[in-house]
């Protein structure tokens, strides 16, 4: 009787409960591929900055500007021009004006091989009220328009570059700025972990995002700046000491014990 009972009992069940998954394979990135996606990110952001400032500028010819708008871009290379004029010499570049002026020439030779200039000047020499027909006078205005854009997108191009010149000369301030924050914050950090001081992860993670945001966001906002009228020195000045306040932040808030 018991081992017919024992041979009517239904099979065990199955499990339901998911397998475990294997541990996933996380590699971490090597100094070549950061390098790499520094360059792409860099790259990135100086298009960007050029399609914004090229569009802040052509609306701003038909708004605040009324038609002064390739004036207007042609003043600001001349005048950050002037700016590195004033600083010959920098800690990675002997002279900085033949460098400048050589990414300007660099950023022109596009223009120059699609027959950009000679566009322009065709373009310049069009009068819109010589035709007759209005089919004909609205086509000769829009050349005329694209004729303009494309001039305005050849200055705001080379002030671009002009001022990327100016952000790679103040590497070094920057490099120092970070230097003494991090020394500053992990002095602090010290400090708090042999008198008991309390941790606090919100500030930690978002003055490690602010100190990264100074970096980058404000490195491009200066790029796609359409107006001129400031020492780009004093905003170095300004963003260096942002930067050496958040990493030192970062630093003094980082976990006492590892």
């Amino acid at each position: 009787m018991s081992a017919a009972a024992s041979s009517a009992r239904p099979p065990p069940r199955a499990s339901t409960a998911p397998a475990s998954s294997a541990p996933r394979d996380v590699r971490s990135r090597g100094p070549l591929s950061s390098l790499a996606d520094l360059v792409v990110g860099l790259l990135f952001a100086t298009i960007t900055s050029w399609v914004f400032g090229t569009a802040l500028t052509i609306a701003g010819d038909y708004t605040f500007w009324k038609g002064e708008g390739i004036s207007q871009a042609r003043g600001a290379v001349a005048e950050d021009f002037g700016y590195i004029q004033g600083f010959p010499r920098s800690l990675i570049v002997e002279d900085t004006v033949v460098f400048a002026r050589d990414l300007a020439e660099l950023v022109t030779r596009p223009y120059v091989w699609l027959h950009a200039p000679l566009f322009i000047a065709r373009a310049n020499a069009i009068d819109p009220g010589a035709a007759a027909k209005p089919q004909a006078r609205t086509a000769r205005r829009i050349v005329r328009e694209a004729g303009r854009w494309v001039e305005i997108s050849l200055y705001v191009a080379q002030d671009t570059v002009i001022r990327l010149a100016v952000a790679f000369y103040a590497l070094p301030a920057f490099a120092m700025a970070i230097l003494l924050g991090l020394i500053d914050g992990l002095v602090r950090r010290d400090l708090r972990k042999w008198s008991g001081g309390r941790e606090s992860s919100f500030v930690y993670h978002h003055s490690k995002r602010f100190a990264w945001w100074f970096l980058t966001a404000g490195f491009t906002a200066y790029l796609a700046w359409p107006f001129g009228g400031f020492n780009p020195a004093y905003l170095v000045l300004a963003f260096a000491i942002l930067v050496a306040a958040s990493v030192s932040t970062t630093a003094s808030t980082f976990k006492k014990y590892l």
